[in-house]
């Protein structure tokens, strides 16, 4: 169809001629978007469809065909109808025509411009691997990430800890399937009861314990809390009237910092009071005093909300028809937080899961801590009673099955308390104990014991969430009730504390860049079977070589590779022929420049036996039907499939890798292992410094002050969920809305942007649409670093270690990601142990002023030349000198000429041969160590060489000794 503009394209009147052109086979009208391939085959086009919504642009259906020719349609709704426009000019509509009045070349998929059309070629063959989404990226000036929610250093006033109680009402089991993997559902979980207590400011309890049991709990759960928050809203929305003594006007008149950003004070300084009590709190600058703003917030914390309370408060949101309700959800079955306010009073009741933080049952949790940690708990009972509910309780869950159960007059039997999933009885002991608890409480009735067992619950989650609350605004000054998960609570506070100012990137193509090198760790079986023969085993055969099976673990991988220098800023794109290669593979490893390479590599084949248990340079990629096992095309036949499908793998494999993107120093030490670099494609440059480095240090070392479980465990948690923040993937972000109003779902499902939804309740939906417009403002070159250097601290260890030491007597059985297994031929392994890798982590020294305990002789070298002296009888004028950094040892020997061929020869037959590999070379860059032959000899044994200047004055003082 060919009709000019001139001749009204909008008259229904010229297409009608053509109603037969259009081939629509089964396909009926209107055409829904996942129909519009099904119309592509059977009339040889190309068509892609773009919704529009919230001012927003964004792909629907990209086309897989390559015609010259493509059709673009504009689908637009309104209620629930919906109708497709073509697309006349598509830079138009993204309102994206250049200075020069000429039109970008687009990417249909991300709808990312470029100004040429190679440009977007090459951008193409790395889009494709990613969901059509319409991708934005941040503007200069606009990309700097730094700690700016000053917000979270104010203590939350108001908190909610709350518990949900079920009965458990058995349900006819489906009937067994044989061949494939079924769900048998055997009951289901009705609410019979919650408890809640309301916390205020300095953790005081505002109200007694509120426990409820009866029919529809979950709307009255939720009815109740509205109740407490209208009593709230006034606290919470207007200011109390300062207090300010003359003590106060001294105090803020001698203040030199602002007490929030600790920047000095000058003439802009206000005074702050506490909006809740009006007590002057101190000086600070006026855009500290506009962001310290109370939170119109009320958290309501429960443990396991997102895999369980979560379902039951959702049915209890059907008959609040005036409040809106938000998510953030993994899927329609997880829910991360949910918040639930209405227009009115701008205060909202924010549900968060404690287990997002504290991911350990509640009974561990209560083991972990002291006595005195329980302020609530203790404050409602006595010394004997507490003790008795701090030790696990012990619930008949499957037994409570009916309402009529709570008017049972006497604890059921041991039997009664058998767990059908975890198919185990109680013991004696535990049932004596229900029965002591019983009994000291006076309960009357399996109600009464219903009772104590969610309000205690619910004080004991109240003593322990609030203990984690203190040690974070100790530590870090932040109230973790201002965020929903620990990854961020971690993230937030490591801002803070290192005052790092993170660039975002705003080049597409790097991000893509970034995100192809970005691979999990690794887990593979390198070896099926192996059987330990030794001294310290009961069935050791003498006439056997003697051989252990060893399980090794890398203690704190991501802290390690956390505390290394990574990227923070300047990513810039470097010509590889503008740059010599020689120089990046010569980089320090602690240098302010790194680089992120797309690289060719050959895996030569004499290299194949010797590093098939562990190979360098994993990828991901999809396994083919001819390299799997016959066991394993004997499950794939036996399930009907004819290919093992199309989900990538991290596989380490000896094969040559085309277009593989890692790390400089990745590189580097697969060069020096043996690795054939054959071409370089792109390099990305960037900026980098140990930034994260004060923030794992100082949780490490608070780690080894603290004396209970549950403090240790703190410090650890906020070293780990660093890495999560540093991986976080927007692009598989969903946005689920739950909806409670026939008219706005009715919109929602008509919106071009609709997937799927579920029906909660007659009065409640959940709608899924699909996440069409994102912003990718995350660090995940940080990520992609940590990920690299953890691989590489891990092949270390292998090679550097285990192979140096033990050669094909070690064997590498399995490894997952920070674990290697072996199996060992030697006399005596704990020997060994304590000979080859003797630096353990008690072993580090206790302060700076202390010797270092190296992993190896000859670590840290230094090497330099001394002469011309007087020549010898034997020719001999110069003298080249190694010394062992750490431990002072020093290595003379004589040299007839001070040539850089004498100087690599006697490096590698007297302190390589003998010694092993050092990590370091230290020389005074003299000619002879920056010569061809020595940087080739470097390259291709070790990393980078250091240059220092003051080797010799170390050399004469160890000489005089």
């Amino acid at each position: 169809m060919n009709i000019s503009w001139q001749n009204h394209r909008h008259r229904l009147s010229h297409y009608k001629p053509h109603e037969s052109t259009i081939q629509l086979g089964n396909v009926t009208c209107p055409v829904p978007v996942h129909k519009i391939a099904s119309i592509e085959k059977l009339n040889k086009l190309r068509i892609n469809v773009f919704g529009y919504e919230d001012e927003e642009v964004f792909p629907l259906h990209v086309s897989k065909h390559t015609n010259e020719d493509c059709v673009n349609l504009l689908l637009i709704s309104e209620e629930d109808r919906q109708h497709y426009c073509l697309i006349r000019n598509m830079s138009r509509l993204l309102g994206n025509v250049n200075k020069h009045n000429g039109c970008h070349h687009i990417c249909y998929r991300c709808l990312h411009r470029f100004q040429k059309e190679e440009t977007l070629k090459e951008h193409l063959k790395y889009c494709s691997e990613h969901s059509i989404q319409h991708v934005k990226m941040l503007e200069e000036g606009e990309n700097i990430l730094s700690f700016t929610n000053i917000q979270f250093q104010h203590r939350v006033p108001f908190i909610v800890y709350a518990d949900f109680e079920s009965l458990i009402v058995p349900m006819d089991s489906a009937q067994q399937c044989e061949n494939i993997s079924f769900t048998n559902k055997i009951a289901q979980h009705q609410p019979c009861g919650y408890a809640y207590v309301l916390i205020g400011p300095n953790s005081t309890v505002m109200k007694p314990v509120t426990v409820y049991r009866g029919d529809n709990a979950a709307e009255h759960f939720v009815q109740s809390l509205i109740q407490v928050k209208k009593e709230l809203v006034g606290q919470l929305t207007h200011v109390a009237p300062m207090i300010f003594t003359e003590k106060d006007e001294q105090n803020f008149l001698s203040a030199t910092q602002c007490y929030i950003c600790k920047n000095a004070l000058g003439k802009d300084r206000v005074r702050d009071p506490c909006h809740i009590t009006g007590q002057y709190r101190g000086a600070l600058h006026s855009v500290c005093n506009l962001q310290y703003k109370l939170k119109k917030c009320i958290p309501v914390i429960f443990h396991t909300l997102k895999n369980y309370d979560a379902h039951h408060i959702l049915q209890g949101l059907k008959t609040v028809k005036d409040h809106e309700v938000k998510v953030i959800a993994t899927s329609m079955e997880k829910y991360i937080s949910f918040s639930l306010a209405n227009r009115e009073d701008k205060v909202s009741l924010q549900f968060v899961d404690s287990f997002q933080f504290l991911n350990t049952s509640l009974e561990k949790l209560v083991n972990n801590m002291k006595e005195e940690n329980f302020p609530i708990l203790t404050k409602h009972f006595g010394k004997e009673e507490c003790e008795l509910l701090c030790r696990k309780d012990l619930y008949p869950y499957e037994y409570m099955s009916s309402f009529k159960k709570f008017e049972e007059t006497c604890l059921p039997p041991k039997e009664a308390f058998y767990s059908v999933l975890g198919e185990e009885h109680i013991s004696d002991e535990d049932y004596s104990h229900a029965i002591k608890v019983w009994e000291t409480f006076k309960l009357h009735t399996l109600g009464d014991y219903h009772d104590l067992y969610v309000k205690s619950d619910v004080m004991l989650l109240a003593d322990v969430f609030e203990n984690f609350r203190n040690l974070c605004m100790k530590n870090y000054e932040l109230d973790c009730a201002h965020v929903m998960t620990s990854p961020r609570l971690a993230w937030q506070a490591c801002l803070k504390m290192n005052g790092i100012e993170l660039e975002l990137l705003t080049d597409l193509d790097m991000h893509l860049f970034i995100e192809r090198g970005i691979r999990g760790g690794i887990s593979m079986i390198s070896h099926r079977w192996a059987e330990a023969n030794n001294k310290y085993l009961p069935h050791y055969d003498p006439s056997k070589p003697s051989s252990y099976i060893i399980y090794l673990d890398a203690n704190n991988l991501y802290g390690w590779a956390m505390s290394q220098p990574l990227p923070y800023g300047g990513f810039q794109w470097v010509s590889p022929s503008a740059i010599d290669i020689e120089a990046i593979l010569s980089s320090p490893e602690d240098g302010a420049v790194g680089y992120i390479l797309e690289v060719d590599l050959e895996y030569p084949q004499e290299l194949h036996d010797l590093h098939n248990e562990y190979p360098l340079a994993p990828e991901k990629c999809c396994i083919t039907t001819e390299e799997l096992s016959p066991y394993s095309l004997s499950l794939l036949q036996k399930e009907g499939r004819t290919n093992p499908g199309n989900i990538q793998k991290l596989v380490p494999n000896l094969k040559k890798k085309q277009n593989y993107v890692l790390h400089y120093r990745n590189l580097k030490y697969y060069l020096e292992k043996g690795l054939k670099l054959t071409k370089v494609h792109k390099i990305l440059k960037f900026l980098q410094k140990p930034w994260l480095s004060p923030y794992i240090q100082f949780n490490t070392e608070e780690r080894k002050k603290v004396n209970t479980t549950f403090e240790k465990n703190f410090f650890k948690l906020m070293n780990n969920s660093v890495y999560g923040k540093t991986m976080e993937n927007v692009r598989n972000r969903v946005d689920i809305q739950i909806v409670n109003n026939v008219r706005k779902a009715q919109r929602l499902v008509a919106a071009p942007s609709f997937k799927e939804f579920r029906i909660f309740d007659d009065d409640l939906v959940g709608i899924q649409r699909v996440k069409n417009v994102i912003t990718l403002n995350r660090p995940i070159y940080v990520g992609f670093a940590i990920l690299e250097l953890s691989k590489l601290h891990m092949y270390e260890f292998h090679y550097d270690h285990m192979k140096r030491n033990y050669g094909s007597r070690a064997q590498l059985l399995f490894t997952d990601t920070d674990s290697l297994t072996y199996s060992v031929q030697t006399e005596d392994i704990y020997k060994d142990m304590k000979r080859i890798r003797y630096k353990a982590t008690n072993q580090k020294p206790a302060g700076l002023l202390q010797t270092l305990v190296p992993a190896q002789r000859f670590e840290t070298i230094a090497v330099d030349l001394l002469g011309p002296l007087p020549k010898t009888s034997d020719g001999m004028k110069w003298i080249f000198i190694v010394e062992d950094c750490i431990t002072k040892w020093v290595e003379l020997f004589p040299l007839k000429e001070a040539a850089a061929k004498e100087c690599a020869l006697t490096l590698l037959n007297e302190v390589f041969l003998r010694y092993g590999l050092p990590r370091r070379l230290i020389s005074d860059n003299g000619t002879q160590f920056v010569s061809a032959i020595m940087q080739q000899l470097l390259l291709k044994h070790f990393r980078f060489p250091f240059r220092w200047n003051e080797i010799l004055f170390t050399v004469y003082l160890v000489c005089r000794r």
